[in-house]
Parts: structure tokens; sequence; C-alpha cells
């Protein structure tokens, strides 16, 4: 388990997610250049944030290729002290877990915080499950966490965002992920991938759990790609014109957190609207 100690001061997390990167740097995701535009994104990160760790949220890769895995690796490691991804629908899970390796460890403390990270990959499938053992060290590691507050990483979206074709491939059980959350109070945001947009919304949680012990709200996040943007609240497959970004949040020893998305302009984002899915 990963453990970097300064609980004096808040923790810079920057999450980025979804760069469906290729084995072959010259190919493109609808006219998008994916390598280019997560360069364009962490060249953003660079120059604007100290991250304390950088957080990839899935789909690292379109084809699934250990040289696009280490390509993310090369261009984000040196970005922050701490690197730690998860695998989306798109990444090989046992490709992405071998050129990963110890990035991808489940749990790290940083600070005053814990972040867990999940997979809720199902093979050959675009949707998303929370197994059995992933809700298990779930909990155990929030049990554990002692008098640190938790921060939880997944892939895919655990609630409806209001995209009829997104909201049919997100946890099948997130109400099991919310159900299992409402036991820990020390939990305090849920955040994810997949969705290729902007979400911010909240639970407010009473004491209904047996080891609630007072009201609260859990806050949830999601984040746009660094590749192309899906279009809010669309029935069917639809590209938005909107900027890649990343997600900015501020974890503070006390258990408040700030965060705000960051869109990075004067990319070449030229996004082809004519495609019903990839």
């Amino acid at each position: 388990m990963g453990n970097t100690n300064n609980a004096a001061k808040p923790v810079c997390l920057v999450q980025v997610t979804d760069p469906h990167l290729f084995a072959g740097q010259e190919q493109r995701l609808l006219n998008i250049d994916t390598s280019a535009s997560l360069k364009g994104v962490l060249a953003a990160v660079q120059a604007h944030e100290q991250p304390d760790v950088l957080l990839a949220t899935g789909d690292i890769t379109q084809d699934g290729h250990a040289d696009a895995h280490q390509r993310f690796i090369d261009c984000a490691r040196p970005l922050a002290p701490l690197l730690r991804g998860l695998p989306g629908n798109h990444d090989s899970n046992d490709t992405f877990y071998r050129v990963w390796q110890d990035h991808a460890q489940p749990v790290t403390d940083v600070g005053n915080w814990r972040i867990v990270l999940l997979d809720s990959t199902i093979e050959s499938s675009n949707a998303g499950h929370l197994a059995d053992d992933q809700l298990a060290l779930l909990d155990t590691a929030c049990k554990q966490a002692k008098d640190k507050h938790v921060l939880v990483a997944v892939h895919h979206n655990p609630v409806p965002v209001g995209s009829l074709w997104l909201d049919s491939m997100m946890i099948d059980n997130g109400h099991a992920l919310l159900a299992l959350l409402n036991n820990h109070p020390n939990v305090v945001a849920l955040v994810w991938g997949h969705v290729h947009q902007e979400w911010d919304s909240t639970v407010n949680y009473g004491l209904a759990g047996p080891h609630a012990t007072q009201a609260r709200q859990l806050r949830l996040l999601s984040c746009p790609a660094t590749s192309l943007q899906f279009t809010p609240q669309s029935a069917r497959f639809s590209v938005d014109n909107a900027q890649p970004g990343y997600r900015r949040i501020w974890l503070h020893p006390d258990g408040r957190l700030d965060t705000e998305v960051v869109r990075v302009q004067g990319l070449d984002i030229c996004p082809d609207h004519t495609s019903g899915g990839y």
C-alpha cells in the first residue's frame, strides 16, 4: 500500500480520464488525435498545477495495447509524486495490470486521506459491475482507514447521468456500492470516468446505516475526457464540441473537498459528428 505522510496541508489530486490511446501514435478516434490531445492536457496540468496525486480513471487505451499504456505512464509519471490508475472497458485488464504494476495498487494513503481504486470492468463488455471481491476490498479499506478520510475511484458511472445510451453501460450494482458507502462516514467522495463529461452531485445520507453517526453528503464527481467529449443529456451516441480537460480536487486535512473542472483551450479538436459510435 502506498503511503505519503504530510497531513498538515491539503492534498492536490488531479483526475484525468479516457485518453483512448492507440499503439500507433498516428491513429485517430473519430478524427481526434488522442495522443496529441492527452499531451496538451498534461502540459496544462504541468503548467498550472502541482499535484500530489495524478489519478487516471480508465480507458487509458482504445486498443488495449501495452505500448499505449506505457506511453501514458511515461507522459504522466513526471507530473506528480504519485501516479495511480484503474482500467476501463476499452483496456485489456491483463495488459493493464502487467504494465501499470504498482501504479495500479488499490489503496494509497496520502496526507490525511486514503484513495481506494475499484475495478468495475466486465470482460468483453462495455458495461460495469463491481464483483464481490471489489466490494469487500472497499469495505476493508474503509474500516482500516482509521482517522483518514476516503476518496473512492472507479471507471463506470455508479448513478445515471441522464444520457440513456451511457446509462445502459453504468455499474449495474451501483446501488450496492452506495449502500456500502452509507456504512462508512469517512468516505467523502466517489469519482469516475467513462461518461466523457462533467458531473457533480451529492447523495444525502441520514442515520440509516449501522455505522452512520450523523447526516452527511457523499460527493459524486465525473471528469471530462482528455480525448473527445460526449454530449450531456443525449439519448443516443453524440459527440460534443466541448474542449478536453481535467478535474482538480483539493483534499483538506479536515475532510473538506474543493474541486473544479479545467477545460484546456487551444487544442485542435474537430470530432467526427457523423459516427454512431466507436
